[in-house]
């Protein structure tokens, strides 16, 4: 019976251990995400501003030549 406790009580602890450890693992990520979702904003910000600028300003290869 004494055998069979520890033995529980060492698989309590390993799972104890390997739930921290991921734990860990998903904050990191939860971390990383926040980070990349971040610069996905950023990164849209800046291609919505390239497309208003396009559309304000004329394209020097859409205008007519001079001669015409």
């Amino acid at each position: 019976m004494e055998k069979r406790i520890e033995t529980l009580e060492m698989l309590s602890m390993e799972q104890e251990n390997t739930i921290e450890t991921l734990n860990r693992e998903v904050h990191r990520q939860q971390l990383s995400i926040q980070a990349l979702e971040v610069q996905i904003q950023y990164l849209k910000t800046q291609l919505e501003s390239i497309n208003k600028e396009e559309h304000l300003s004329p394209e020097v290869e859409d205008e007519a030549p001079p001669h015409y």
